[in-house]
């Protein structure tokens, strides 16, 4: 279950149609998934039909579940309605297909900013630059920690490094301190000041990260999911084994940085921002 499954959900550009599948070894994750379901939902074909999702193993994240999922949907006293929903009232929902359905309670799952990394926070570069205004709809970091123009500032589970389907981001989060402490390290050896990630190097990383998502299965499939930007294009996940992030983590190279060298740009400044509350 580690880097082994990264074949199950990489894209073959010869495998068509997309729809479903995006290369033979996703089609046969799909079949044994497939096959699961079909065994929890014997005897209920309606129901078979509404929970075998219509896109590739991998583009979206998975259910895992232990039967209790698919017990509590073949209750007697259990509804799933897939229709979509065109208007709520004030007793119930209306479905897309127009049929009324009395309710008590109406559970908001409405997601969350996903690309909106640091929101609410104000993060001020070098020369007054704001990071969102530098990043706009495609946030992007070296590695996921660091972002030129922003010396001396380091991210934990900042972009791309949003594990799906090999690891845990408990893993990304240890690397990533081990990677912080030891640009720390350099920092000291060069008088204190400021490291920043050279406009080279980041730009080769962000290249190769998003040529290589674009061949994952939640990179080609055109489903929609909180993995991509409104662009479409994936700036949460990585798209490499474990074992690479974990070798690229391992030690700062001091050739992937500029130093700065006044001490008064040692950091980025950060301004918390009041947000409604979702309560």
């Amino acid at each position: 279950m580690g880097d082994g499954q990264l074949a199950y959900v990489t894209g073959d550009p010869e495998w068509e149609p997309k729809d479903t599948a995006v290369s033979a070894m996703n089609d046969e994750m799909r079949a044994l998934l497939t096959g699961y379901l079909e065994e929890q939902f014997a005897g209920r074909p309606d129901l078979l039909a509404k929970v075998v999702p219509s896109y590739p193993p991998g583009s979206k994240r998975g259910l895992r579940d232990n039967g209790v999922w698919a017990g509590a949907l073949t209750r007697d006293n259990v509804e799933l309605v897939s229709t979509g929903i065109r208007e709520i009232t004030p007793s119930g929902v209306v479905g897309a297909d127009g049929r009324h359905h009395d309710v008590d309670v109406i559970v908001y799952g409405t997601g969350f900013l996903a690309s909106k990394f640091l929101t609410p926070m104000t993060v001020t570069g070098r020369d007054g630059v704001d990071l969102h205004d530098h990043w706009g709809d495609d946030p992007n970091a070296y590695l996921g920690i660091t972002v030129p123009h922003f010396p001396n500032l380091y991210l934990l589970y900042g972009p791309n490094t949003n594990i799906v389907i090999n690891g845990s981001i408990i893993y990304f989060s240890e690397c990533g301190v081990r990677y912080i402490l030891d640009c720390l390290r350099l920092a000291l050896q060069h008088g204190g000041h400021a490291l920043e990630v050279r406009d080279d190097v980041h730009h080769a990383f962000k290249q190769r990260i998003d040529e290589q998502n674009r061949q994952m299965a939640w990179g080609i499939s055109t489903v929609n999911s909180w993995y991509k930007n409104a662009a479409g294009n994936v700036t949460q996940n990585w798209p490499f084994t474990l074992l690479e992030y974990w070798e690229r983590t391992r030690q700062a190279d001091p050739a992937d940085y500029q130093f700065i060298g006044d001490p008064t740009l040692a950091a980025p400044r950060l301004t918390a921002r009041t947000v409604p509350s979702i309560a």
